[in-house]
């Protein structure tokens, strides 16, 4: 997917991309919490506009447009890691905590839910602790 916006700050060796917002994006379920996977500045100058901020590769300057590009698989990606794994555990954990608890004369559902919950957080925790190794958006042409 590629986007134009202009640049509205440079920052030693970053710049500052304000873009306008998709039409689509107005219609989507996500709006709300969108921010491009974290690379958009939620924080809006005006209701329609993102603010992303990027190396500037390009040597761009003040007011020049650019095209970034974000990889396609990158909001696939991030959605099954950030959806899917803390999902998955809540289920495998939860699953595992209730046979286990179960097979003990406890409260299964009890353990269920403290077990799932516990594996759920600990995924979470860990995918913030770790490296991003996603593909980021880059600067990919610039019209001075």
């Amino acid at each position: 997917m590629q986007k134009q916006g202009v640049v509205i700050e440079v920052v030693a060796d970053h710049v500052v991309i304000r873009s306008e917002k998709e039409s689509s994006c107005g219609s989507c379920a996500g709006k709300a919490s969108c921010g491009t996977l974290g690379s958009w500045d939620i924080a809006k100058k005006q209701k329609n506009q993102i603010d992303i901020t990027l190396p500037n590769t390009l040597q761009a300057q003040v007011g020049d447009v650019v095209t970034v590009e974000v990889p396609d698989n990158l909001i696939l990606k991030a959605s099954m890691m950030f959806y899917g794994l803390p999902v998955l555990a809540f289920l495998l954990l939860g699953g595992l905590s209730f046979v286990l608890a179960d097979a003990a004369g406890w409260s299964g559902d009890l353990f269920s839910a403290l077990g799932g919950s516990s594996g759920a957080m600990f995924i979470w925790i860990w995918l913030m602790q770790r490296p991003n190794t996603m593909p980021l958006p880059v600067m990919v042409n610039k019209q001075g």
